[in-house]
């Protein structure tokens, strides 16, 4: 299984394209509640675990599109090209490095898409986010790309709590990640920037607002450096946390390590910010 350095092609993220990817997934009702409700709380538990017996005892034999989605992105699973070719264009989804091929029958998830849902202020809202498949599961261990992007974590879910629900004019999403952060901010900000040094955040970020009909900005660069003459009325970042990275750059991973010291990030990030505030 090769490793792409791009998540999706941009042919994808044409709107024809996009479009009959969502109306597969909303017509399978792969979302939030519906996700929940099938595989259960042993299934859900197994889950937060890394362990995908539970869900897939859950499922047991049923080869409806919502089972074989559960399968594909979430528990990680091989499902049958011929089930999949049903209601997904999958050689699309193989050519836009969404999909990837096993033989001529096997199909797997190149990237996890999952179904995320919150109530704000606004009322309840339901879409899916796109990152990189979590790694660990069923205790089988594969190295984890420097570049990996991480999906929707608790750390995401406490930020978007925490943050400022007010109407603001514009928004910066500082290290946008897959883009968690913009989802939210763009329910209560009329213009929303992500930025990420990691080209394949920016990648799996586009997918993600692309999935749920969003048009942002997104910039690649590090830090202020690609908003360097913008300012923003509120900016929210969710940097990396570990602050002494491994020597090796090869095993350092861009999302969770960051090249400085103590509290050397968190400095820069609201001094610099300062002079980005409107």
């Amino acid at each position: 299984m090769t490793m792409r350095q791009h998540a999706v092609s941009d042919d994808f993220l044409r709107p024809d394209s996009i479009n009959a990817f969502t109306d597969a997934l909303r017509g399978a009702k792969y979302n939030v509640d519906a996700v929940l409700e099938r595989l259960g709380e042993a299934g859900q538990e197994g889950l937060t675990r890394n362990q995908t017996m539970p869900a897939l005892d859950r499922l047991g034999d049923a080869t409806d599109a919502q089972a074989d989605l559960i399968r594909l992105f979430p528990l990680q699973q091989i499902v049958p090209r011929s089930r999949l070719a049903a209601f997904l264009d999958v050689p699309a989804l193989i050519e836009a490095g969404v999909l990837g091929a096993i033989g001529r029958e096997g199909i797997h998830a190149d990237i996890d898409v999952r179904p995320y849902g919150f109530t704000d202020a606004a009322g309840e809202w339901s879409g899916w986010v796109a990152a990189d498949p979590i790694p660990g599961m069923d205790s089988i261990v594969t190295r984890t790309r420097p570049n990996y992007v991480l999906g929707v974590s608790p750390a995401s879910t406490s930020l978007a709590q925490l943050t400022v629900p007010d109407r603001v004019g514009s928004a910066l999403d500082l290290g946008a990640g897959c883009g968690v952060q913009s989802l939210h901010l763009a329910r209560h900000a009329d213009t929303v920037t992500l930025t990420d040094i990691n080209p394949r955040a920016l990648d799996m970020a586009r997918l993600t607002l692309a999935l749920n009909g969003l048009d942002l900005d997104v910039r690649a660069g590090s830090f202020y450096e690609p908003v360097a003459h913008d300012s923003f009325d509120l900016i929210v970042t969710n940097p990396p946390y570990v602050m002494s990275p491994p020597t090796d750059a090869a095993d350092r991973l861009v999302y969770r390590e960051g090249g400085f010291a103590g509290d050397g990030l968190v400095r820069h990030v609201v001094r610099e910010g300062a002079s980005h505030l409107a």
